[in-house]
């Protein structure tokens, strides 16, 4: 596991809504940060793409 560097002090905000998305953008730092696990692996195989979504050919 790597270690954890502190590169700065946050303030708390004073607003509750400031304060929620502060959290909401650390855990989704954090998630970004994970390696992906065999089961996300194989749930996330590609896909063709919808028959609407391709454009016509000719």
């Amino acid at each position: 596991m790597k270690p954890l560097t502190q590169a700065g002090f946050i303030s708390l905000p004073k607003s509750k809504r400031q304060c929620k998305l502060y959290q909401q953008l650390g855990t989704f730092a954090q998630s970004l940060n994970q390696l992906p696990d065999a089961q996300a692996l194989l749930k996330d195989r590609a896909k063709s793409a919808p028959v609407h979504q391709v454009p016509m050919v000719f």
